[in-house]
């Protein structure tokens, strides 16, 4: 559900579980942690985003890393993303 702005909320208190995992994300992704705290609100979304993220990028996906790469880039732009 999207509140005025148009934007999912985000969750505000993580547990200490959800904390580590944010940890790793700032060690591992970026400093901005709206997409974690946004899929926070849902655990299962959140583990389901972060088995996907860890089999594509972690190297058992079988893509080639630069295709990844490149989709990535093209989704952000095509929803006028800065990720």
């Amino acid at each position: 559900m999207a509140n005025e702005l148009g934007h999912l909320p985000k969750i505000g208190d993580l547990t200490e579980d959800q904390e580590a995992r944010l940890d790793t994300w700032y060690a591992k992704a970026y400093k901005d942690d709206n997409l974690f705290r946004t899929l926070a609100n849902d655990g299962l979304t959140l583990e389901m985003f972060l088995s996907w993220v860890g089999v594509v990028y972690g190297g058992d996906s079988g893509l080639d890393r630069q295709m990844i790469e490149l989709c990535r880039i093209r989704m952000a732009n095509v929803n006028e993303c800065f990720h």
